[in-house]
Order: structure tokens, then sequence, then C-alpha cells
């Protein structure tokens, strides 16, 4: 995940209990990418290790509602 989101993507970022490590480090603190619809949806693989409070079930998946992430993708796909 590039560490160039914007500081207020990552205010919004409140339910985010690692202080948001995954934009400073790039460590594995987050769910791998299955699919991107569109500029909002982001269906990740589920990791019991990782818990997070954007990650929500959707049907036999998950999504993941983080701010932070979603714009990282997004930056990541132009």
């Amino acid at each position: 995940m590039p560490a160039n989101v914007s500081p207020s993507t990552i205010a919004k970022a409140t339910r985010c209990d690692r202080d948001h490590a995954c934009v400073r480090s790039g460590a594995d603190y987050r769910c791998p990418i299955e699919e991107i619809v569109g500029d909002e949806v982001v269906f990740v693989a589920y990791l019991p290790q990782v818990t997070c409070g954007y990650r929500s079930s959707y049907g036999e998946g998950f999504v993941c509602n983080c701010p932070v992430r979603r714009e990282a993708c997004c930056c990541q796909r132009d």
C-alpha cells in the first residue's frame, strides 16, 4: 500500500486499532485483496489472524470498508 494516502483520509479511519501501520510500514496488517469493483467495493480474503473494524462479511465473502485502503487501492489502479 503506498504511503501517499492523504492525511484527511487517514483521519477518517477512526476504527483502525493498529494506528495505520499499513500506511507507514506496508507490513502484512491487512487482508489480501481478491477483487476491486469500481472505485468503491474492495473484496478481501479472510485472514483469522487479522482483526479489523473495517472488514465485514458480504454474502460468502468479505468487504474492506477502510477509507485508507480504498484510497490506496484506487491510486494503485490509476
